[in-house]
């Protein structure tokens, strides 16, 4: 990762890197747990032709983890702010996980702001007992044993030929991030967020590359929204833009220079 700047919002450090040049700017966001680092392939592509601001959410990375709620639309906020402040306009808003869902309410509530949106395998309209697995999930987080709790839930996440390595590192890098964060992202996206309404809401060109999880129902989105664009990496887990940034960074590319026309 390059050096990193902070702005203070409210008494809350928030830490990203701006680096590049050229339009349109590209602002990347991170998945729950995680940090900036995780979108470190996308920076180093993407900078050599845009504009490349990498984000650490507020309770990620070097950012603060204040004691509060963690809601999707105040994490977009955040986000927006930081475009705000740094003159980021009509930025592509790129995510993966829970950034790709903070990039498309971005997207959907401050269209004025944001170009386009890509989420990467995020959670999308997910169905079944979803409910019932985020609630143990963050009983879970808050218990004595959340550490445990988080990477045996992110095991979830990894493919048959996701390097190992690079597994061990995901995991070990995961617990840097406070269960009062991740359990509050978790608790507030199932139950004070409403995803069906962003992607309905939402006109700017969307872009969603799914790594073959269970984690969206792309034939529901695409009724929502008949102008989403989809892709999907081949041999990935869910974190396929570490595990594969050649396919996700080809399709990234492709986008920004014919997708953003819609």
């Amino acid at each position: 990762m390059l050096l990193h700047s902070y702005l203070t919002r409210d008494g809350t450090a928030l830490a990203y890197e701006d680096a590049g040049a050229g339009e349109p700017a590209v602002v990347l966001v991170h998945g729950i747990a995680c940090h900036r680092g995780f979108m470190a392939p996308q920076a180093r592509f993407l900078r050599a032709r845009h504009r490349v601001v990498a984000i650490d959410l507020r309770g990620h990375g070097d950012s603060d983890a204040p004691r509060q709620r963690y809601t999707i639309g105040a994490l977009a906020d955040d986000v927006g702010w930081i475009c705000e402040q740094l003159d980021v306009e009509r930025a592509v808003v790129a995510g993966h996980s829970l950034g790709g869902l903070v990039a498309l309410e971005l997207a959907a509530a401050r269209p004025h702001l944001t170009r386009a949106a890509v989420l990467i395998d995020s959670v999308l309209l997910a169905g079944g007992g979803r409910a019932d697995t985020v609630a143990g999930l963050v009983a879970g987080l808050r218990g004595p044993d959340g550490d445990r709790v988080l990477r045996d839930y992110f095991r979830r996440f990894f493919g048959p030929h996701d390097d190992p390595a690079l597994c061990d590192w995901i995991l070990d890098q995961a617990g840097r991030t406070p269960a009062h964060v991740t359990s509050s992202i978790w608790e507030e996206a199932s139950s004070s967020w409403d995803d069906a309404a962003a992607l309905a809401r939402c006109r700017s060109p969307l872009l969603y590359l799914d790594a073959g999880t269970p984690n969206a129902d792309l034939e529901r989105a695409v009724r929502l929204n008949p102008s989403i664009t989809l892709g999907r990496t081949v041999g990935t887990g869910h974190f396929s833009q570490l595990i594969a940034p050649e396919q996700v960074n080809a399709m990234l590319s492709r986008f920004l220079a014919v997708g953003l026309q819609r």
